[in-house]
């Protein structure tokens, strides 16, 4: 940091106060929303934060003008919020922005149009991140990382802010997305033993999805909300996370629904985000059974689903259980591990429709009948042991959940398929609880 003079910090922090007023005077919501975009590192914010460590009374400035001391409960507390956030102190810089935010909030309710929105934006930006790296730092220091659960009541309270009748309601759905990505921070810890697979969701998480269920409610439910006004940016990432949440849930219609709408509206250059709503919605695809197309997965680097839908095609377990094994950790981190470890029924379902298939060829008229034996060989054939009774269990959850349509002959030990579409395609929708 270069030296910096009184006089010369004395006209910085005087230069963003001007600047601060005359945004709202002339409500020029843009130039308001830079001047609170404390993570973004901009050159004059932190040349502010130099000034306001070597010019230590800046509160004075504020309180002696009657022109800057009307908005003192804002300014004051975000040049401490910029300062400490300067210095590395992140814990302490969410703190004075949370109240920064705050008394903002007291603000824009008295302002009728919706002219500082995006200002309000950028708050409901930065107190999300800020509570994430104090969080961080909170956690490195040995402490309970308590700040996202803050910055998630704040969202809350600036939710009711806009979820009434006028021109401010077209910012909910910005505040809802940022309300989704404190929930899903992490959203998925896993714990691996052995075979075992835990998932987990911790405190904060259980406790802000609540909170995302009843924002959800009001926007899809209330009848102050028109989705269509929204911006096509924020439906977008409203899709794209209530899909997730349907994912989540197994609701894979649902997913499949909003997370396509998602893909269909993505701007085509913001190519990082299609990868992330492919990312979840090919897990969703695969089990309705639709297949990508090997040029998808390779234009958006999703190549770790290529052995998946490989196995799909083929009837091979081994593939497929080896797939899963060789991307464990990312797909548990992704959240969609239990989405394709239940791909295994339509891999079974592919391997007897081949089976079926080749004694069609040899044989037309037997064609129907399988006898259990020839599935456990073709198992074995596949490094997979099972005995009868094992393939016979297999079998009949497959007749169960309308995979496949036939019927036990016990004594002999065989499965009579039908003779009309004997392995019915799910033709969009999901297996059958």
């Amino acid at each position: 940091m270069a030296y910096l003079s009184m006089g010369e910090s004395h006209r910085r922090i005087t230069d963003y106060l001007n600047r601060f007023a005359d945004a709202i005077n002339y409500q020029d919501g843009d130039s308001l929303a830079r001047l609170f975009s404390v993570s973004s590192d901009s050159p004059s914010l932190l040349s502010l934060a130099d000034a306001l460590n070597v010019f230590q009374d800046a509160n004075r400035l504020i309180k002696q003008s009657e022109k800057f001391s009307q908005f003192g409960e804002v300014v004051a507390p975000f040049f401490r919020s910029l300062q400490c956030y300067r210095i590395g102190n992140l814990v302490d810089a969410y703190g004075a922005f949370e109240k920064a935010s705050n008394a903002f909030i007291q603000e824009f309710r008295n302002w009728e149009s919706g002219w500082a929105l995006e200002a309000l934006y950028v708050i409901a930006y930065e107190i999300r991140v800020l509570a994430e790296r104090a969080d961080r730092e909170l956690a490195s220091n040995g402490k309970s990382p308590e700040k996202l659960k803050g910055a998630g009541s704040f969202l809350m309270k600036v939710f009711g802010v806009l979820a009434g009748k006028g021109p401010k309601r077209v910012g909910a759905l910005y505040v809802t997305c940022q309300l989704f990505k404190i929930y899903f921070k992490g959203v998925l810890e896993h714990k691996v033993s052995g075979n075992a697979r835990i998932l987990t969701v911790t405190g904060l998480q259980l406790g802000t999805v609540n909170l995302c269920r009843s924002v959800i409610r009001s926007i899809e439910t209330a009848r102050i909300f028109d989705f269509e006004e929204f911006p096509i940016r924020d439906k977008v990432t409203y899709m794209y996370y209530t899909g997730r949440l349907e994912v989540l849930n197994e609701n894979f219609p649902a997913a499949d629904q909003k997370l396509s709408y998602a893909l269909t509206h993505c701007c085509l250059s913001k190519e990082a985000n299609i990868r992330m709503i492919l990312k979840y919605l090919i897990p969703v695809k695969l089990s309705i059974g639709i297949l990508p197309k090997k040029q998808l997965l390779e234009n958006y680097d999703l190549v770790e689903y290529n052995n998946i839908v490989e196995a799909l095609k083929r009837g091979d377990l081994r593939l497929l259980r080896s797939a899963l094994q060789e991307n464990e950790d990312q797909f548990l981190r992704s959240g969609v591990y239990l989405v394709l470890e239940k791909l295994e029924l339509q891999v079974y379902q592919r391997l007897l429709k081949k089976i079926y298939i080749i004694q069609k060829q040899k044989d037309p008229s037997k064609a129907h009948q399988v006898k259990l034996e020839v599935i456990v060989k073709a198992l074995k054939w596949l490094e997979i042991e099972m005995d009868l009774d094992e393939v016979e269990c297999i079998v009949a959850i497959l007749i169960y959940k309308n995979l496949m349509k036939g019927y036990f002959a016990h004594k002999s030990k065989v499965v009579v398929l039908s003779k009309q579409d004997p392995f019915p395609k799910l033709n969009g929708k999901p297996v059958a609880s």
